[in-house]
């Protein structure tokens, strides 16, 4: 009665459609049989994953029983765990490469098959039989500190935590949280890239997603994956969004905000070629309805912008168009003041958009010829009380990995050039430094700016996120400044994954997710 149990097994394709051979009734009784054996028979996990990184079993073919506690058909698996052997050094689970499978979470199984470290993950694979023994104990969650070769492939539990990094989401499904002391890396189990969707059973809001937000205690399976470890979420994540909200003035003050907007390109004459933003004029459509709800939202008498097209000038397809923009949705009717010739060598540089019912340019706009990225000077009136502020518009070198020595030095150079020509001009009665500075709040480069009197503006929080650290390179120093003024940071835009622009779940009309920098805002 042999051969017609083996066109019997429960995993066998004829089986699942109902339609064994004759002789099947009998032959399952025999499999029944078979099947306590294979059960009680079995070995734990822990004796396959050994106390060291590689399994001391690998390469020869084992039975091996667990709960399955995940499947995970991107995977083309499952895993399984069992009980432990009370040794910190080696793991009670195990995964199981096993495509044509189809197994129950909380099902105990004996699976058959060999023994494999695949990239440094310990596997059965080519298996031959997967045999269900009966309701499983599903183990509880071990609290995760720092991921551990111990743990390789158990239900783990972490803490409530806060989203340090979502850079990868939309490309990976990669979520990195912290609690201040562990960070761990969430991961949908997915092997697609460019997500369309946000995955764990969340909302469709890149909102909920974004850098800063909290996460609630989460359980799930840490596992190795693409030489990393990961944690696939068995649960739905609860997420608390952040509050942005906007603080306004008070009633007689204006507010001056500081903004990078990220590679505001609009092409020459339709040539997105050598573009650092958009690609296209579809992306960039998407990318001035974006930029403009960020703008119209933060209702700024004065705003320093950082990366604009760099040869383009106040009249500026790119900067009248903003304008424009703005205006049609109900905005504010600003003016622009930019280079009238592309300054330096940098493909980016600064400009201006001011409201002219609240403020009036004193003057021509000045530079101080810095390379690549000159800085902007422009004085600016209160039409209501007649005080001026003369304003430093800068962007200087960034820190990124291409970038010898972080560009310290080319920091340095520029913060002098700054100095000298402020030492060369009449006292003002009060000075506005401001921009992107690509500098961290303690770090040498404002020691002048302290010897000469300046203050920084009295706000602490991030303006930028760089691979899962919070940091602020964006700030404002005052030199004879009046008495009450406040400042802020304008969270929503720094913790979004990147472009969102070209995203399909992001809406063009939100404020939230316009550059990859927060906008420093100034009361005055």
């Amino acid at each position: 009665m042999s051969q017609p149990a083996l066109h019997c097994d429960r995993q066998d394709p004829q089986f699942l459609r109902g339609r064994c051979l004759p002789g099947c009734a009998l032959a399952l009784t025999l499999l029944a049989g078979t099947a306590h054996a294979a059960c009680g028979s079995a070995i734990h996990p822990y004796v396959v994953q050994g106390p060291g990184e590689a399994s001391p079993m690998e390469g020869e073919t084992v039975t091996a029983t667990g709960t399955v506690t995940a499947v995970t058909p991107d995977l083309r698996g499952f895993f399984i765990q069992g009980p432990t052997d009370g040794d910190p050094r080696t793991s009670e689970a195990l995964f199981i490469f096993s495509p044509e499978r189809a197994v129950e979470i909380g099902r105990q199984v004996a699976v058959t098959g060999e023994v494999k470290e695949f990239h440094g993950l310990t596997e059965l694979t080519a298996v031959r039989r997967v045999t269900d023994c009966g309701p499983g104990e599903m183990p509880e969650p071990v609290l995760l500190g720092s991921p551990a070769e111990p743990l390789e492939n158990m239900r783990v539990r972490i803490p409530e935590s806060i989203i340090v990094d979502n850079y990868r989401l939309f490309d990976v499904g990669e979520l990195v949280v912290a609690d201040g002391t562990h960070e761990w890396t969430l991961e949908d189990a997915s092997n697609e890239r460019r997500l369309q969707e946000i995955p764990w059973g969340l909302p469709q809001d890149p909102t909920l997603v974004a850098n800063g937000n909290r996460v609630g205690e989460l359980t799930g399976v840490l596992t190795w994956r693409w030489n990393r470890w990961v944690i696939l979420p068995d649960e739905p994540l609860t997420i608390e969004p952040a509050d942005w909200t906007i603080q306004p003035p008070e009633n007689s003050q204006l507010r001056l905000v500081s903004f990078n907007i990220e590679n505001l390109f609009s092409g020459l004459h339709g040539d997105f070629s050598h573009s650092r933003g958009a690609g296209s004029a579809a992306e960039w459509a998407r990318q001035r309805q974006k930029v403009a709800s960020a703008l119209q939202a933060l209702d700024a008498d004065l705003l320093l912008l950082q990366e604009m097209e760099h040869d383009q000038g106040s009249g500026s397809e790119v900067l009248a168009e903003m304008a424009a923009l703005i205006a049609s949705r109900g905005g504010r009717h600003y003016e622009a003041i930019a280079p009238s010739v592309r300054p330096g060598d940098d493909a980016i540089t600064n400009a201006f958009l001011y409201d002219p019912e609240r403020l009036q340019p004193e003057g021509e706009l000045q530079r101080i010829e810095s390379d690549p990225r000159p800085a902007l000077i422009q004085a600016f009136t209160r039409l209501d009380s007649g005080a001026t502020v003369e304003v430093i518009n800068v962007h200087m070198k960034s820190r990124g990995h291409n970038c010898d020595h972080l560009c310290k030095a080319e920091r340095a150079e520029e913060m002098e050039l700054i100095m000298t020509w402020l030492g060369a001009q009449d006292e003002q009665p009060f000075r506005l430094l401001g921009g992107d500075f690509n500098t961290l709040t303690g770090e040498s480069l404002w020691a002048p700016l302290v010897d000469a009197g300046w203050q920084r503006l009295d706000v602490e929080a991030p303006t930028y996120w760089f691979r899962g650290r919070a940091q602020q390179l964006d700030h404002i120093w005052l030199h004879s400044a009046p008495a009450g003024i406040s400042g802020q940071v304008q969270p929503g835009h720094a913790e979004m994954p990147p472009l969102p622009y070209l995203h399909p779940l992001y809406d063009p009309q939100s404020p939230w997710g316009a550059s990859d920098h927060n906008p420093v805002i100034l009361h005055w």
